[in-house]
């Protein structure tokens, strides 16, 4: 059954998890850092280690990090050398629906219509929902956006992805929301806002992510990828 994931965790984890056993104990021809693409010291303990995620780094890029923490500004793991240079090693079996900082469907918003308060959404909306974090759990209400998009399959997928999306542990609270948008999402014009698209079986889906107290935390749009269906 597919589960909501983020992207490129496992990704990093899985080749992280292969390139480790170059070191026995140390590394002939040691593998390419995960985060810059230059070859770590033949020493694994001589490497860095990330302080977002569990995988060695290379001792320059460590002391990146801690700069780049320091001032607020981490580097995003979509920028990681590994990622941008398609490095990953994912696992064969793996048929989770990735949420990626990436919109792959930019065409569905060329094709808009109106409701009755005259409000645009692309054509192919089904639905979506809006939740906040009240300190203690999240709540949520849906919006039917194209009544005539339903059928029972459409609604089953859209229940299993959003109770799969509450069930990552990087959605327990509105701080770990925020740290979560810091590493994973694609950043907006408002520093506070964050995005992130993924395509499930029947659906383009778009996250939007507020990371603000006291405010509209989370909306997710369903899009239906094909209306004949």
């Amino acid at each position: 059954m597919n589960k909501v994931r983020l992207y490129p965790q496992l990704e990093l984890l899985n080749t992280w998890a292969i390139d480790r056993t170059r070191f026995s104990p140390d590394a002939t021809e040691p593998p390419l850092c995960l985060r810059c693409g230059r070859p770590l010291n033949p020493v694994l303990s001589r490497n860095g280690h990330s302080r977002y995620i569990d995988v060695r780094i290379c001792d320059t890029c460590g002391t990146d990090e801690a700069f780049s923490d320091a001032l607020g500004f981490p580097k995003r793991f979509f920028l990681w050398d590994a990622v941008e240079n398609q490095r990953l090693k994912v696992p064969a079996d793996d048929d989770a629906w990735l949420l990626k900082s990436a919109c792959p469907f930019y065409q569905i918003y060329l094709e808009t219509s109106e409701d009755l308060l005259g409000h645009k959404s692309p054509r192919t909306e089904l639905a979506y929902s809006r939740s906040d974090y009240d300190g203690h759990r999240w709540w949520t209400t849906w919006f039917t956006a194209r009544e005539e998009l339903k059928t029972p399959e459409r609604i089953e997928e859209i229940d299993r992805f959003m109770e799969s999306l509450f069930d990552l542990p990087e959605m327990a609270s509105l701080e770990t929301m925020r740290q979560m948008c810091r590493f994973y999402a694609e950043p907006t014009s408002e520093p506070t806002e964050f995005n992130l698209y993924c395509d499930t079986d029947h659906f383009h889906v778009w996250l939007r992510l507020v990371t603000r107290q006291r405010d509209y935390n989370l909306y997710v749009h369903f899009y239906v990828t094909d209306e004949k269906k």
